[in-house]
């Protein structure tokens, strides 16, 4: 009984293959695992405004599947990754620097950790990422674009 439950919801994910869960031209927002959710509720929240946010879901990041991360950062007007890691040395300077070699050149922001992750439960919540704090940013990157 047991076995027959899980084999109903295994999945293989593919390896160095990100996945497109949204498209949108006005911002590519690049996030990975657990914290989907965030950039997935924003993004619709967002649209509410006008705001059209392509959500890119990386999966993996050994490999990482680069064309598929340029071609959505490349069509987006802005780059916002979300990471629940720090935002110094982690996954959203990487992004960063693998765009810029590829010549994907956009305003680019990250919502990530903001520190040292507090004791307090209250306290640890408001440092990780967040639907707020993803629209904020979003907000943010579009209002600095000219014209």
């Amino acid at each position: 009984m047991l076995r027959e439950a899980a084999d109903a919801i295994e999945r293989v994910v593919p390896l160095g293959r990100a996945a497109i869960r949204r498209t949108g031209a006005d911002v590519a927002i690049i996030s990975l695992g657990v914290g989907m959710h965030w950039p997935m509720e924003a993004a619709a929240r967002l649209a509410e405004g006008g705001i059209e946010a392509a959500v890119v879901d990386l999966r993996t990041v050994a490999p990482l599947d680069v064309e598929t991360l340029c071609d959505v950062a490349g069509s987006s007007r802005t780059v916002l990754v979300v990471d629940e890691d720090y935002v110094s040395f982690g996954l959203s300077g990487e992004i960063t620097a693998v765009l810029a070699e590829q010549g994907i050149t956009r305003p680019f922001a990250r919502v990530a950790t903001t520190g040292i992750i507090p004791y307090a439960r209250h306290l640890e919540v408001e440092s990780l990422p967040s639907v707020d704090r993803i629209m904020q940013a979003t907000r943010t990157l579009i209002a600095a674009i000219p014209g």
